[in-house]
């Protein structure tokens, strides 16, 4: 849940896997990086399984050389439900496929996924099993019976499609909604639309939007039901505009009323909470100066294997006050959007 940490954390694993001095006359270890999130409002569902390598070289070379770091056709991938802790229902056997990738550091000639389609069930929990078919090996997700999955939750505030949000800072509007069951951290990210237009001539420029975070890995119990709070404070909102659009002079903008603000919650499940804080621990200083391992849940590997869900409220609109505000604060009045009334703050 933490993406940007997330979508760093297999990279990670992988350099930390490929040591570059090892005693040649050592047995050779296998060791798996598994990166899975399953989210029950979906019905296609990839896990990322690649590993870790010896090697006598340059590191940086091996991991854009496809076969150091996928595994060819020879794993047998399950992912198996329990209920009251012993096995109960559909099995699923997941299977190989290979999708585009973007270039970089690692190979990017294959991206090797292992994938299964399916409705999974939010009473049960799951279990991710490995085999490695060419030598035995096995290695699987922690637990005896598996995961939980993060379930659906409610959003009170703002509780419908054209609701209208002040931008206060003072005495902040709050966001409401009910903790997900089996969910142990929160993410909010709004999505503010607006529209660019050339000044003179009144020409659309632009119809875009700009991804504002207004908080993010919010720690709670995981138990289902319980009202939550965060602010949705004009500060944080109109600073992130300030640091992300260009002030123009001849254009000016005008927040898009037909679209709305888009609320974008992310909820993560208590495995992935814990990697999260983990690594936010660390980059704190609240341990000590020395480098941890990255927290792990995979017997026999490396990696996470956790649930999430996402939920989004739209068409979230400003109050008329927010719309002057965001005209004439000293933060944005130099952007140039126009005030309820369609004017330019003087």
């Amino acid at each position: 849940m933490k993406r940007l940490s997330l979508l760093l954390f297999l990279g990670l694993l992988l350099c930390n896997s490929c040591k570059q001095d090892f005693d040649l006359t050592a047995n050779y270890q296998e060791t798996p990086l598994v990166y899975g999130l399953l989210n029950i409002a979906e019905t296609t569902h990839y896990i990322r399984i690649q590993k870790g390598f010896l090697m006598d070289g340059n590191a940086y070379t091996a991991t854009g050389i496809a076969d150091s770091i996928y595994y060819p056709d020879i794993l047998t991938v399950k992912l198996i439900p329990y209920y009251n802790g012993n096995q109960n229902g559909q099995i699923f056997t997941l299977h190989r496929v290979t999708l585009p990738k973007d270039s970089g550091t690692f190979a990017s000639d294959a991206n090797v996924l292992y994938t299964f389609s399916g409705n999974l069930d939010q009473n049960r929990t799951y279990r991710l099993e490995v085999t490695n078919n060419s030598n035995g090996y096995t290695f699987s997700s922690g637990g005896i019976t598996g995961i939980r999955l993060v379930k659906d939750f409610t959003i009170v505030i703002p509780p419908y499609k054209g609701y209208k949000m002040p931008l206060a800072t003072a005495n902040p509007s709050k966001i409401v909604w009910y903790s997900a069951e089996n969910a142990a951290l929160y993410d909010l990210r709004v999505r503010f639309p607006y529209k660019e237009y050339d000044l003179q001539t009144n020409t659309l420029l632009a119809d875009t939007f700009a991804d504002i975070l207004m908080f993010e890995s919010k720690a709670t119990g995981t138990n289902g039901g319980a009202s939550l709070y965060a602010d949705f404070t004009g500060a944080t909102l109109l600073n992130a505009l300030h640091r992300s659009l260009q002030a123009n002079s001849n254009h000016y903008r005008v927040f898009n009323t037909a679209v709305g603000m888009t609320l974008y919650f992310s909820a993560a499940g208590s495995d992935l909470a814990n990697y999260i804080n983990s690594q936010n621990a660390q980059s704190s200083g609240l341990v000590s100066n020395e480098a941890l391992p990255p927290y792990s849940n995979i017997q026999g590997g490396y990696g996470i294997f956790s649930s999430r869900y996402y939920k989004q409220q739209d068409s979230v609109l400003l109050t008329f006050d927010a719309l002057d505000t965001l005209a004439c604060s000293s933060l944005t009045n130099g952007l140039n959007f126009k005030d309820s009334h369609g004017h330019l703050c003087q």
